[in-house]
């Protein structure tokens, strides 16, 4: 018809698929805002939004709020189109504003003409729902009068049919009945079926393509005047509950109907009167109870599927049992703030009122607009937690000031726990707050303050996102501050009452004495995708990353606690529960290159992956420390550590362990440029493999483009650093600049102190013994990961320094002692010994020389110093020239020609000064037995080639070194 439509609602879901050309808004109507945005152009509103359901939700208890949030966007909507130039208004009003007195208890049907509203006195409409749409209505008629806008009023007599609610307390009978019969069906017991009140009340249902018809048809009339949609024909609840057993397809025989007569059940007896309508717009339902009854229950049993097909026979079962019952749903959301407050480590004990005062400020001033709100009711409890024993606090001086504040929904605990045990505390008071019906739980503290407004709101909007964002019931997840004195940490996070019925009122297990419990929460959901920090702003003047008023118990939560957790949210989830791979990155770095940091925190994972950058800083002193917290410590999935004095790579990547709390966890060195899939690729060959102890990644460089970096590549010192693209599987070791294992097994292993801080070894030991122990347990060895690429930078920009290479050797020399069952006896000396002999008879020759004034064998020594050199180029151009063309033809250089020769000639010093280093280091440890060993670098994984060929090449540089001093000493 050329309409362009504009739907507005405050869910982003919906069951129905709108059209292409529809618009959507989301949005709360309570928001004049929102209301602006939703008529701009707009030259007619229909308005059917409401807060409304079934006697689940319109009770007593909810009434005020639903007037005042209903009234509200009434309101807000008119001020809207009024601005806006809107010509027509249509009220979605209710059968709710016909006056109580003519359904009282009889045993007629009383049916209502639209002129019966007024009939019998004062208006006396069904509650405050009622009344708000009475009001509504008089309100739109003054304002027509006025203002000249087109009316139309439908009065709407329970509407049902499919895609309307079906569960959680918002439905209306219909539909709960329709559920708890296909459930029973499911379950084949349909023995009992519940029902609120005696069953005897009567009502009178419609079809929904029938209620859409008579809007149609009002729209197009000239008729101003409410008139009542619904159907003449009532039925007792008693009735409706064996026609749904019908239309579900069970048997209506055997049905027997548990009245809980304690529950709301609105009026005796309510029937619409259509003679108005039918005279005004020709207008009769069409469809019969039973046949509308029959194509709802097939959409309502559709859905009930989508949800318990995934179920196993156990879940199934309960989550069939579950729709057998109806609820009230508490419009109001109530927060619980959980505040142990104590006298004590103050230096007067007033000043913990002072302080409590201070947070009692700051919550009123954070929570006016959100206690005030027409549209989401919020409300806090707060929990005063005090020590049986604390004797200033024991009259009641805390909660008296709380309340001369103003605030006055306080329940005060006297917790008998020891000292300084404050998750006991925690424990004891979020229970009582779940037991008390709150719905969000939060640890606050008497030195924190609230500084920014909005937060429960901000809250409560988070765990709607996350529900729809991974498609679980609200309330799962957790939500923390933004805590400005300690960035990034989740050190205050919201749990809500859904957690506490996973598990069984127990806010965080009995092991957490003081420390841990919160970034627990945060990590247990973390796993889920469930896991967030909002902007919402505090401040901890006590505790936080410093020292707290008490001795700090930290208590290893990581591995089997964590685990417990997780499976048992999972098994609660059951088919909701999307489960991500968790992944820690541990960055140790000394330089504290921003750019290279930039890169590796700018790495994005898959949507399945949840990933954690850790940073762990060893130089306290850096400069960029502040401009690197500044730009990315706020960043949740961020933790930046700074160690107080220099500890080296080796405790820094340790630290990084104890930080993490990741299944698998990704160390790259703070100077790779990783490739921008990284994480993407690193995810799939975890899930290729899940049983490895690890993944060794495939660590690049960039072009040679000296002598010098071409040398590094002769020399062999980068062989393991590509050892990805060599190697497949049960990889023997990699260098931790980029490489992968799993964490979250207990088995003690970290990096060992005892080789160098500047590394060395450190990492071949890590690996030997994370290989070994997860292949004891049944797994498997270290795979190769070539495509989780990472750059390595030459060091120095390719400029010539050779001492990297000499501490490196003296580290990993220890290998020898460790691991005696990968060593081997050479038969020869190599380069390196042979050189390190010749300096130490240089340097005896020369005391000689000095005390004999015979130069003769200093000249001996040198020839052997030049020899050892001589002979070490000529054997390995030998080997890359003619033995082993192959090994280097590929080599990524610009160098070429004679700097090719240069370059080789470099590449032997380079090996020289590495196997120069691991013999200083055997001697300086006083190994002198394993002086002429070798350590097998590929751990005995492809045979004894590499050690056959060792042999060889040390016999063979010997032979040629004993040739050429032959003949420089013949010639002497």
């Amino acid at each position: 018809m050329g309409y362009q439509i504009r739907v507005v609602d405050i869910s982003p879901k919906s069951y129905f698929a709108h059209p292409a050309p529809m618009e959507e808004l989301v949005g709360d109507l309570c928001d004049i805002a929102v209301c602006r945005r939703a008529v701009d152009g707009v030259t007619t509103v229909l308005h059917f939004a409401a807060v409304m359901g079934g006697m689940g939700t319109i009770h007593e208890s909810n009434e005020l709020a639903i007037y005042r949030s209903n009234h509200g966007m009434l309101l807000n909507l008119l001020v809207a189109c009024a601005e806006a130039g809107v010509k027509s208004f249509f009220l979605a009003s209710s059968a709710c504003v016909y006056p109580d007195h003519p359904q009282t208890p009889n045993a007629q049907d009383v049916t209502l003409r639209e002129r019966d509203v007024w009939s019998g006195g004062p208006p006396a409409p069904q509650g405050l729902y009622g009344l708000e749409k009475l009001s509504a209505e008089n309100l739109l008629r003054m304002y027509s009068s006025v203002d000249g806008l087109d009316i139309r009023i439908a009065r709407f007599h329970n509407v049902y049919g499919p895609r309307g609610a079906w569960r959680q307390g918002r439905e209306k009978v219909p539909a709960a009945l329709l559920r708890k019969a296909i459930a029973a069906k499911l379950l084949g017991d349909q023995g009992t079926m519940e029902i609120w009140g005696d069953g005897s009340q009567r009502r009178s249902f419609l079809w929904i393509d029938d209620a859409v018809n008579a809007v149609a048809l009002l729209l197009g009339s000239e008729c101003r005047e409410p008139v009542s949609v619904g159907s003449d024909h009532a039925v007792s609840v008693k009735d409706l509950a064996r026609i749904t057993m019908l239309t579900a397809g069970g048997d209506p025989s055997s049905l027997s109907l548990q009245l809980d007569t304690g529950k709301p059940r609105g009026v005796t007896s309510r029937d619409a009167n259509t003679d108005f309508i039918h005279d005004q717009l020709g207008w009769v339902p069409s469809t019969s109870l039973e046949d509308g009854m029959t194509k709802t229950a097939k959409w309502i049993e559709a859905e009930m599927l989508k949800i318990i097909g995934p179920l196993n026979v156990e879940e199934r079962s309960s989550a069939l049992k579950s729709f057998q019952t109806s609820h009230v749903v508490e419009l109001a959301t109530t927060f619980a703030v959980l505040l142990p407050i104590t006298s004590r480590f103050t230096r007067q004990p007033g000043d913990c009122l002072e302080n409590l005062s201070k947070f009692a400020d700051s919550l009123l001033k954070t929570t006016w607009r959100d206690t005030q709100s027409l549209s989401a009711q919020f409300r806090y409890r707060v929990y005063l937690v005090v020590d049986h024993d604390d004797s200033f606090l024991e009259q009641s001086k805390a909660e008296t000031l709380l309340r001369e504040k103003g605030i006055r929904d306080i329940t005060t605990l006297i917790c008998s726990q020891p000292r300084g045990h404050v998750c006991a505390l925690w424990r004891e008071s979020a229970e009582r707050a779940w037991r008390d019906g709150c719905d969000y739980l939060v640890l606050m503290g008497d030195g924190v303050e609230l500084l920014d407004e909005g937060w429960m709101r901000n809250v409560h909007s988070e765990f709607a996102s996350i529900a729809t964002a991974e498609d679980v019931t609200h309330g799962i997840g957790c939500v923390a501050f933004t805590d400005t004195t300690f960035p990034g940490m989740p050190t205050f996070p919201v749990i809500h009452r859904t957690h506490m019925d996973i598990f069984n009122g127990k806010v965080i297990p009995d092991i957490f004495i003081n420390q841990g419990g919160d970034p627990y929460l945060f990590q247990l959901y973390r796993r889920f995708c469930a896991s967030r920090m909002i902007p919402s702003r505090l401040q901890n003047t006590v505790g936080g990353s410093e020292d707290a008023r008490y001795e700090k118990h930290t208590v290893d939560w990581t591995f089997e606690v964590l685990d417990k957790g997780t499976a048992r949210l999972e098994a609660w989830l059951g088919p909701q529960a999307r489960r991500r791979l968790t992944l820690d990155i541990i960055v140790p770095s000394y330089r504290v290159q921003l750019l290279h940091l930039d890169h590796i925190l700018q790495l994005k994972p898959s949507p399945t992956c949840s990933v954690m950058f850790i940073i762990i800083i060893d130089d306290p002193k850096s400069p960029n420390v502040t401009l690197l917290e500044k730009n990315y410590g706020h960043r949740p999935d961020v933790r930046i550590r700074v160690n107080k004095m220099n500890l080296g790579a080796s405790q820094s990547r340790n630290r990084g362990l104890r930080e993490s709390s990741a299944e698998w966890v990704h160390s790259l060195d703070d100077d790779v440029i990783p490739n921008p899939d990284l994480l993407v690729e690193g995810e799939k060959v975890i899930r290729a493999h899940p049983n490895a102890a690890g993944f060794v990644g495939n660590t690049q460089f960039p072009l040679c483009e000296n002598i010098t970096s071409t040398a590094i590549r002769f020399a062999g010192v980068t062989y393991f650093w590509d050892i990805a693209t060599k190697i497949e599987q049960d990889i023997p070791w990699g260098v931790t600049a980029n490489l992968m294992f799993r964490r979250n097994v207990r088995d003690g292993i970290t990096y060992d102190l005892a080789f160098p801080k500047t590394g060395g070894g450190e990492d071949i030991d890590f690996c030997l013994r994370k290989r070994d122990f997860t292949v004891g347990s049944g797994g498997e060895g270290f795979w190769a990961a070539p495509r989780v690429v990472a750059t390595h930078p030459w060091w120095h920009h390719g400029q010539r320094s050779y001492w990297r290479f000499f501490w490196w050797s003296k580290g990993d020399g220890a290998l020898i002692k460790m691991y005696p069952e990968h060593t081997y006896l050479c038969g020869a000396p190599n380069s390196g010994e042979m050189l390190l002999s010749s300096m130490v008879f240089m340097v005896l020759t020369v005391v000689f020389g000095a005390i004999t004034n015979d130069w003769r064998p200093s000249f001996v020594a040198l020839k052997m110093i030049v020899t050892v050199v001589v002979a070490s180029v000529l054997c390995d151009i030998y080997r890359h020239v003619w033995l082993n063309p192959e090994r280097v033809k590929d080599m990524k250089t610009t160098v070429h020609g004679l700097g090719w020769i240069f370059a080789m000639a470099e590449g032997t010093i380079i090996r020289m000064v590495s196997e120069l280093g691991r013999v200083v280091g055997v001697i300086e440890r006083k190994e002198f037995g394993h002086l002429g060993r070798r350590f097998d670098w590929f751990a005995g994984r492809v045979g004894t080639g590499p050690r056959d060929e060792e042999r060889a090449k040390c016999r063979e540089t010997l032979v040629v070194c004993v040739l050429i001093l032959a003949l420089l000493l013949a010639r002497a």
